[in-house]
């Protein structure tokens, strides 16, 4: 659900914009050849590992088969040609050999990934590259008739990979190797014990990539002069024709805890001691101080946290409003870094539900947090539709069941959000930049 929720409003995103340049980058270092978009479908070889299971009270053995892992990029080529930043969806697993008494399930989610190409993009080229990756791992083992093992995840562990790309008009090929350095897993075979399982440490990659240009305003050459003749570093207020311009935000986030619960550890040490989010919408209403580079603005999110096995089902649901306001720090080629504060009033309900019996609690929480990101604006206060990256952390964000401390220390990731300023677009309407 996490990878379709994602997948669907980069689609949407990117069908609504529009894309009158379609290249790679270019070799002048201009503003807006700094970076270029692209989409790139892949797949993922994962080699065949151990797995371990119950039989009555005996510990058996089993291989698990070869994996081929369909997965959705969204990045961009930045640097003028010398980086690659990009995030993954998983889209589909298929299993190369089908087995009647087990089954897997292995996904890996790039949140932020970083590539390094030493001679930057060409078409027609060959192009080595190196890369890290924020990466979260699913993992979990299928043991049939009951299918109620738990999944397992890791939601922050780096991962490394290296390729070679080859481009040709739009299209680039990629041919690379994934490499997973945090690969053992103790998992929960039952409730009571647990065993060391390994995963492959890398997978083999292949993809087909189409890179397209979205910053370049074509119908007036004038605008795209203009915003090139920018300096490289500067405040992103400079130049400013408004005193400030109201705004509204919406993008895809997901949450993670970055704590382990007391609780869960006690009572349900089969669960995740870490858990993740699925996928929400942060929606903010907000105004921008251009000439004073600030933001300040409202924010509604509501994550939902699930997870279930051997028939225990435990679900967190938030529903939170946050104040915060952000300070930009600078302008380098259309990336705008900010940092801020925000306070958030959360709604918290709690539910369990085991073969012993239920628990329903709510609480009403008041969470200080810290916000940092940055925003993609090539025209700087001119642009009516830009790109903000958000993450906030909420380091004392907990509550307790029976006592017992359950510690959410909450980090929101908020991938993409659209941001729609409506006074840049009717002063653009209007002619006002020029």
């Amino acid at each position: 659900m996490r990878q379709i929720f994602l997948v669907a409003f980069a689609l949407f995103y990117s069908l609504n914009v529009s894309a009158q340049r379609d290249t790679l980058p270019a070799t002048g270092k201009k503003r807006l050849d700094f970076a270029k978009t692209y989409f790139e479908l892949g797949a993922n070889l994962l080699p065949s590992f151990t797995g371990k299971r119950l039989s009555g009270n005996e510990l058996i053995s089993f291989k698990h088969p070869e994996t081929l892992n369909t997965t959705l990029y969204w990045g961009g080529f930045h640097f003028w040609g010398h980086a690659e930043f990009y995030v993954s969806f998983p889209l589909k697993q298929f299993n190369l050999k089908s087995n009647d008494e087990t089954d897997v399930e292995f996904t890996h989610y790039t949140v932020t990934g970083a590539r390094f190409l030493p001679w930057a993009y060409q078409e027609k080229k060959l192009r080595p590259y190196v890369g890290i990756g924020w990466s979260a791992l699913d993992f979990k083992q299928v043991v049939k008739p009951d299918e109620d093992q738990p999944k397992l995840e890791k939601n922050f562990t780096w991962t490394a990979d290296a390729g070679i790309l080859y481009g040709y008009k739009n299209f680039t090929g990629r041919l690379g190797v994934n490499y997973y350095p945090d690969n053992t897993w103790n998992y929960p075979i039952s409730k009571t014990e647990f065993q060391k399982i390994k995963t492959p440490n890398f997978s083999l990659q292949l993809g087909l990539l189409y890179a397209m240009d979205l910053t370049k305003d074509n119908g007036d050459s004038t605008i795209n002069e203009r915003w090139n003749s920018y300096p490289e570093v500067s405040n992103l207020g400079i130049n400013a024709s408004s005193f400030g311009d109201f705004f509204a935000a919406i993008g895809p986030s997901v949450s993670f805890s970055l704590a382990e619960s007391e609780y869960n550890n006690s009572e349900y040490p089969y669960l995740n001691k870490k858990q993740a989010s699925g996928g929400y919408f942060d929606i903010a209403l907000g105004y921008q101080l251009n000439k004073a580079n600030m933001f300040t603005a409202v924010s509604f999110r509501n994550p939902k946290f699930e997870q279930q096995a051997y028939g225990t089902r435990q679900t967190i649901k938030k529903t939170s409003v946050a104040l915060e306001t952000a300070k930009f720090l600078t302008d380098y080629t259309g990336f705008a870094p900010f940092i801020g504060l925000n306070v958030a009033y959360d709604h918290i309900k709690y539910s369990e539900i085991t073969d012993e019996g239920n628990k329903k609690l709510t609480f009403n929480k008041i969470e200080p947090g810290i916000t940092i990101g940055w925003d993609i604006v090539p025209g700087k206060s001119e642009e009516f539709l830009i790109l903000r990256t958000n993450l906030r952390w909420y380091p004392f964000s907990s509550f307790k069941v029976d006592g017992k401390k359950f510690n959410l220390n909450q980090l929101e990731y908020n991938l993409i959000q659209l941001v729609f300023y409506p006074e840049r677009l009717l002063r653009s309407k209007k002619n006002i930049f020029k």
